[in-house]
């Protein structure tokens, strides 16, 4: 489990999510359609785009059927690699 980065905001039903620094590498970098899951591993949706700055990207995360996306803003998510 990776650190995705801080819940900001929820537009039209879409989570924006600060990303952490990027250290440079490509392995840093989320995937798109990654499954991204809360402290508890919880699955909170997918990648669905990654925009702005090269160091501290933006994640739009598609939150999966049914959940209550503005029950995670000010939390932290992360990337499930399993």
């Amino acid at each position: 489990m990776k650190r995705l980065g801080t819940a900001l905001h929820v537009v039209q039903k879409r989570l924006i999510v600060r990303g952490e620094q990027i250290d440079g590498s490509e392995a840093s970098i989320p995937r798109m359609n990654s499954w991204v899951v809360d402290q508890k591993r919880t699955r909170v949706g997918k990648v669905f785009d990654i925009f702005g700055p090269i160091l501290h990207p933006y994640i739009i995360v598609r939150p999966i059927r049914g959940l209550d996306a503005a029950a995670h803003v000010g939390k932290k998510l992360y990337v499930d690699e399993a």
